[in-house]
């Protein structure tokens, strides 16, 4: 199947099939779920296009409605998103899902049935510090330095890499805050918004040398290390009360997971980390999920 021109307009559906579809969608419980569900059965809409190729939804790739579709479509489909078991098994389950709403309702044959999601050994849910966690852990940090250091990390969800790299030329003051411009590894720059809260902390900061976090036991002018950062993340997980191996990129994986959490959009989110794929962004949405049968239980 061809997706060259899959965004340039979403198949003719049916009447019919835009109605189950809603109703479908209706019977996830939160914005969010909804938001994901139709991305992956519909793909991106003209108003959310990405300044890319955008995220091609199973209809957009299969070009036929519903009811025409089969199962090796939906192999094919789920095949060529080439992403991680975590987001495999979360399309798996979408359409598995949207199946068997559509055969409960004799509108088409269930041919999610035999789709089997792969297993998941991903311990990426271990990596993630729930809101208060990560509050704890920046509000305990009495240093200046490392406190804005923190807070920048879980704020703008960088990586460590960024954060020790990164300049006072790249940090440019806007109406609301300010854009980082964090240099890419390759070529150009990925522009990341901070708020006003977070730029007025990193300006309180004394301005030793061109880098924002410098080091205090390296030569003047150098950076902090990457081990450095590490060391001080993890001794502020430790005065929080938080267990484990915390390191600085647990922080970027708790900002993403809460953005989620939060209504923004995985698109939004893809761009603000740099992931250069949907895919590696849409895995946030697996781990934390906003719907279980025990929502339904009275005791």
């Amino acid at each position: 199947m061809d997706t060259t021109n899959a965004l340039t307009t979403v198949p003719a559906l049916l009447d019919s099939d835009v109605k189950m579809i809603g109703a479908w969608l209706d019977t996830k419980r939160s914005d969010q779920t909804r938001r994901v569900y139709a991305r992956y059965v519909l793909g991106t809409r003209p108003n959310e296009r990405l300044a890319t190729n955008g995220f091609v939804g199973l209809l957009q790739y299969a070009g036929v409605g519903l009811q025409a579709l089969r199962i090796n479509d939906l192999q094919a489909y789920i095949e060529q998103l080439e992403c991680e078991p975590a987001t495999t098994a979360l399309a798996t389950n979408v359409f598995k899902s949207l199946y068997t709403f559509l055969s409960d309702y004799d509108y088409a044959r269930n041919i999610a049935h035999a789709l089997k999601p792969p297993a998941l050994s991903d311990d990426l849910a271990q990596r993630i510090l729930s809101e208060a966690d990560c509050i704890r852990l920046i509000d305990r940090e009495t240093d200046q330095r490392n406190h804005a250091m923190l807070h920048l990390l879980y704020h703008a969800g960088l990586r460590v890499s960024e954060v020790v790299n990164l300049q006072w030329s790249q940090v440019r003051p806007s109406d609301n805050g300010a854009v980082l411009d964090i240099q890419l590894a390759k070529s150009g720059n990925r522009r990341v918004l901070i708020s006003a809260g977070m730029l007025s902390e990193l300006m309180a900061l004394p301005r030793l040398g061109s880098y924002v976090f410098q080091s205090r036991k390296r030569l003047a002018g150098l950076p902090m290390t990457i081990r450095q950062v590490d060391v001080i993340v993890l001794a502020a997980a430790q005065r929080a009360g938080i267990a484990g191996n915390v390191s600085a990129h647990w922080l970027r994986h708790s900002h993403a997971t809460h953005a989620i959490h939060n209504h923004a959009r995985p698109e939004v989110i893809q761009r603000t980390l740099g992931h250069k794929n949907l895919n590696t962004t849409m895995r946030y949405v697996h781990l934390n999920p906003d719907e279980s049968s025990s929502q339904f239980i009275k005791v």
